[in-house]
């Protein structure tokens, strides 16, 4: 497919041949909540970014006043059960995500909110759970990325070139395909 003078390309990265793969916690797997929360207030003692990537973990960090640096959410958990938004952030960005795939363009716009100061908060009109790979590409090494496991508990990551080389070596067995 050749693509010229399209200033959108509507493509994404598909991963339905890599669901097993993908299903495996790839960081470290907190089972045990306040063992949890105490790592993540002690990283963010030290200085480092906590990112948070669903609803459920975002709000478990809410409740216990631990505010990340940047939350992408979709307003589900488990794909279904609504999430309500208590916290408030200076900046709020939308994008678009189909379940299952990830769009081209996501991987620009966290690269532009990871370097922006300020953080805040992405809405995904979607689904937001492989959004994982794009924020730990665009993450600082050293950088804490939380996600959820279902029935399991929260999965931290602490972003360095080795998560960073595993991430594109999931990115470059995905199918490209139009969204």
């Amino acid at each position: 497919m050749e693509i010229r003078d399209n200033n959108k390309v509507n493509l994404c990265f598909a991963f339905d041949n890599l669901r097993k793969e993908l299903s495996r916690p790839y960081g470290i797997l907190f089972t045990n909540n306040k063992v949890f929360l105490d790592f993540v207030s002690k990283s963010i003692q030290q200085g480092f970014k906590v990112i948070t990537v669903g609803d459920y973990v975002s709000r478990v960090l809410e409740e216990n006043g631990i505010i990340p640096f940047l939350e992408v959410i979709d307003g589900k958990t488990k794909r279904s059960i609504p999430q309500h938004r208590a916290i408030v952030k200076n900046k709020e960005y939308r994008v678009t995500n189909e379940a299952g795939k990830i769009r081209f363009e996501i991987f620009e716009i966290m690269e532009n909110i990871l370097k922006d100061r300020d953080g805040g908060v992405v809405f995904v009109n979607g689904e937001e759970d492989l959004l994982v790979i794009p924020v730990i590409l665009s993450a600082s090494n050293g950088d804490i990325v939380i996600y959820g496991q279902p029935n399991a508990g929260a999965v931290v990551i602490i972003v360095n070139e080795m998560i960073k080389w595993r991430v594109r070596d999931i990115l470059e067995k995905a199918v490209v395909e139009e969204c």
